[in-house]
């Protein structure tokens, strides 16, 4: 029969036509299916047949999926079934492909319901296309053995991002709704409205596992006014639970055991949001759970409130300070009232400057040495927050002041006062000189709730930065200690090797002196280990000393490679079999002078040179020489290109950082190194693989003229 794309109708026919492809697959047959999917693998025995007798006749079985906590069981049951299983966070489609056939849902379904058309395929290029997807989602998974130890041991990397692409914001909110079994919601009226223009399928989707017993449904917490009352009735007829709160900080969020995601944008209309935090770090999870489940508590089920509104009961108010000269005074006025203590989160350290310039520091000190009140500041790190420090701990000495990632940094700034009021101010242009042009709406409150909420957010970055510079702290004892231990190896090599030396020149008995050669050996390797150290110390204290002079570069490198060249005929004169590796010069320049510390740069070019000849196995290492001209100075670019395996993937970005590498061999630090003496010299190293076969390696060095 001629090849055909046809559409195939019916969850039965579907089943029939898949079961036809396992049956007339000779050699292989990938997968890739959605986190809910490998329970129809195990579950359906029709289909796990299929699989086992697929298996049996040697057809190679790999399936990419998401594993999760809810499919966990699933899979590792569909572990022992495949030849091979993958995890991919995010998976959203749902395809098969044996060597010459297709099979796909029309429309991915999100429930565990199979699909009712489904497009099926024997054309070799609709065949060739799916394979071609299906590999790359293959070379971008990792292994199911991996994943499942992550789950097992809680070790699934722990992160916290900002989005601010509106691609990712979706994604990122569609997919904590779909790995979640429950949802816990803050958010205001925009919040509500957003979810029921953009995301009421996710929301219905996780309303479907607790009808099935899956899941803990939807709870969701926001003011509810007479404009959302309507709102607020669809979606309890869908089955979400409401409870309204009066005087809501201008925050909101969603959590799940998974994950969490927030904004402090103001949300209104349904629009999309332009930022979101995102998080699956387990303190930020548990720290808004907490939140939610205290506001939660001293919450009014919707049913009351919506009672309350249409009958004309008294509608509470949050006060939301629009006007930022009134934001700042509030603030201000709220210091000098203190009486115990004052916990300050500054969104920058250009919001610390800020409120300096406007006298900020008379007011703390007042506060610390009049009214006796133990101050706290928090501020994110950045080449301005050192010097910000001193100068606030000068004028008030007493103050305590520890610095945050500016990863961390939370788009608001915090003051809470005495644990009885607390200001929220928005930060909408950090590029102003001028708090009242920076500071955008403001939220005052003294309902405890909110304010143990917002302590709750301070002390956890006030634990974070506790932990923070005590790293700091170990990790400089680290470099003192890696440092005094180099310098203290060197003393006893020396003699070592000298008195071995001279022993070996006494010593007739051949097997005495093969015993000798080896503590030589190893006492030489220890002297270069002991180099290495002191020179990554060097590197990271930037007191790496050179000794420069102008020479000729080409004259330098000739003379390297031809020692290279001569090494490697004399050995492959003595190996029989042994592919010889000679090492070219391409070049279109001469009498190229460069001001180098000629010791160092031989160090670079010999660790580059080394690494090309370790792994091209066959063909020629070419070393290309040319001048560039970059921001108005002429550089030499010297390019080292091998024939090698490439450099793998998984270390590329990190290639020059310490011990990056999955070599057995060396130590992992001579490219660290490199890195750090070329840039020393003013140029720059790098690497990429080539589009054939092998990598390059190139740095570059100032030309004298």
């Amino acid at each position: 029969m001629a090849p055909a794309t046809l559409v195939i109708f019916g969850k039965r026919n579907a089943i029939n036509t898949e079961l036809g492809i396992f049956k007339r697959a000779n050699k292989r047959i990938d997968t890739c299916m959605t986190y809910t999917r490998p329970s129809l693998a195990v579950s359906i025995k029709l289909i796990r047949d299929a699989f086992l007798s697929a298996k049996r006749r040697g057809v190679r079985l790999r399936y990419i999926t998401e594993i999760n906590h809810q499919n966990f069981e699933d899979c590792k049951v569909l572990l022992g079934i495949v030849d091979e299983l993958r995890h991919l966070d995010g998976v959203k489609t749902n395809f098969m492909i044996s060597e010459v056939e297709y099979l796909a849902p029309l429309i991915q379904e999100k429930s565990q319901a199979i699909a009712l058309e489904h497009i099926y395929s024997d054309t070799a290029q609709i065949v060739e296309h799916g394979r071609c997807i299906f590999d790359t989602l293959w070379s971008k998974s990792i292994s199911a053995e991996e994943r499942i130890r992550q789950l097992q041991e809680d070790a699934i990397p722990q992160e916290t991002r900002i989005l601010d692409n509106q691609d990712e914001i979706i994604k990122q909110m569609i997919h904590l709704s779909e790995i979640s079994s429950g949802l816990s919601v803050v958010s205001n009226h925009g919040g509500l409205q957003l979810t029921y223009n953009s995301f009421l399928q996710q929301c219905k989707n996780v309303l479907e596992k607790q009808k099935g017993g899956e899941g803990e449904g939807i709870r969701w917490i926001m003011g509810i006014e007479k404009d959302s009352v309507n709102l607020v009735k669809k979606f309890l007829k869908l089955g979400v639970k409401i409870r309204h709160v009066k005087n809501l900080a201008p925050i909101n969020f969603a959590v799940s055991k998974s994950g969490l995601v927030a904004t402090v944008e103001e949300m209104k209309g349904g629009g999309m949001i332009q930022n979101l935090l995102t998080s699956n770090e387990r303190s930020y999870i548990k720290h808004f759970t907490s939140m939610f489940e205290q506001l939660w508590k001293e919450g009014v089920d919707a049913r009351y409130r919506i009672k309350d509104i249409e009958e004309n009961v008294g509608i509470a108010e949050i006060e939301i300070i629009r006007n930022p000269v009134d934001s700042i005074a509030r603030g201000w006025d709220m210091v000098k009232s203190a009486r115990k203590e004052i916990d300050v989160l500054f969104s920058s350290s250009n919001a610390l400057k800020r409120q300096i310039t406007m006298g900020a520091l008379t007011l703390l000190k007042n506060a610390s040495e009049k009214q006796k009140v133990k101050i706290r500041m928090l501020l994110p790190s950045s080449d301005k927050s050192g010097k910000l420090i001193e100068q606030t701990k000068s004028n008030v000495p007493k103050i305590n002041i520890r610095t945050i990632s500016a990863n961390l940094e939370t788009k608001i700034s915090i003051l809470v006062v005495d644990s009885r009021q607390c200001l929220i101010l928005e930060l909408k242009d950090d590029k102003q000189n001028s708090s009242y042009e920076a500071v955008g709406l403001s939220t005052y409150s003294i309902s405890p709730t909110i304010i143990s909420s917002y302590l709750a957010v301070f002390e956890s970055f006030w634990r974070q930065a506790e932990l923070f510079e005590k790293m700091k702290e170990v990790e400089l004892l680290e470099k003192d200690f890696v440092n005094i231990a180099a310098h203290e190896l060197r003393n006893p090599i020396q003699p070592i090797i000298g008195f071995s030396e001279l022993l070996y020149s006494k010593i007739d008995n051949h097997e005495h002196r093969r015993l000798l050669d080896e503590v030589i050996l190893n006492a030489k390797r220890l002297e270069r280990l002991a180099r290495l150290m002191l020179d990554v110390t060097r590197i990271e204290n930037n007191s790496l000393v050179l000794t420069r002079e102008v020479v000729d570069a080409s004259r330098i490198l000739k003379d390297i490679v031809d020692s290279y060249n001569h090494k490697l005929e004399e050995k492959n004169a003595e190996i029989s079999n042994e592919n010889t590796k000679l090492i070219i010069i391409q070049k279109g320049i001469k009498n190229i002078n460069v001001s180098i510390d000629r010791v160092r740069i031989t160090q670079v070019f010999c660790n580059i040179l080394d690494n090309a000849v370790s792994f091209s196995h066959e063909g020629k290492i070419r070393v290309i020489l040319k001048a560039e001209k970059q921001n108005g100075q002429q550089f030499l670019i010297i390019s080292v290109k091998d024939t090698g395996p490439g450099i793998d993937p998984e270390i590329l970005s990190k290639l020059f950082t310490k011990f990056a590498s999955k070599s057995d061999m060396g130590t992992g630090l001579g490219l660290f190194i490199s890195k750090g003496i070329v840039e020393a010299h003013g140029g720059k190293i790098w690497a990429a693989n080539n589009p054939d076969r092998g990598a390059t390696f190139s740095f570059s060095l100032p030309i004298v003229h």
